[in-house]
């Protein structure tokens, strides 16, 4: 497995939990549709699996790695990454700051944790299209298989700051449990990810 494959399969458990997300979204429309628990377990997710998980790998050790091969980190494809991630650590913002109010109860706060959670879903797939379809394409070209191993060691020991090596695993078994929870095909999101990108991220 080179570290851009294990990117990918990561990609994989976040387009899960974005369709999840999703569905959440179109069940709380309804009368005692909006399921609580359902979003703050996808905030926890995204929060400490796509973010301090996934996005940390990529930020601190595949993009300073494509940089060092000549990639520019400004009016790149690296930089329109960071400018994603950052919107994205937005919108979950959004959601956590008004899920407590949401579970009371309060419909204000349940339409912006729905317009958030929309907006996040929209942005993760456009966001994974152009890293699976145009960057990670580019590093799996000027990365040397000695370069992808090394970033694949660290992959494999490099958690965040108070996770444990478990965590990746304890999250992608949650990222199932929502599956099941939502009625969603791991495999069928996974395809979300293989799509046409929005527009380019060079």
């Amino acid at each position: 497995m080179t570290a851009t494959t294990a990117l990918r399969t990561e990609h994989d458990h976040i387009l899960s939990v974005v369709a999840c997300l999703r569905a959440a979204c179109s069940a709380a429309g309804a009368p005692n549709g909006f399921d609580g628990e359902s979003f703050g377990s996808m905030i926890d997710f995204i929060k400490n699996y796509a973010d301090a998980w996934h996005h940390a790998k990529e930020e601190t050790h595949l993009f300073p790695a494509l940089e060092a091969r000549g990639l520019p980190r400004d009016g790149g494809p690296i930089g329109v990454m960071l400018h994603e991630h950052g919107i994205g650590r937005s919108c979950v913002g959004h959601m956590a700051d008004n899920l407590a109010a949401a579970i009371d109860g309060d419909e204000t706060a349940r339409a912006i944790v729905t317009q958030y959670a929309m907006a996040y879903a929209d942005l993760l797939v456009a966001h994974i299209q152009k890293e699976n379809g145009i960057l990670f394409n580019i590093a799996d070209q000027v990365l040397s298989v000695e370069e992808q191993a090394r970033l694949e060691r660290i992959y494999e020991t490099a958690v965040p700051e108070g996770a444990d090596a478990g965590t990746g695993k304890r999250y992608e078994a949650l990222a199932a449990a929502l599956c099941q929870r939502w009625e969603v095909d791991p495999a069928e999101a996974a395809q979300l990810g293989q799509g046409e990108f929005g527009c380019h991220a060079g």
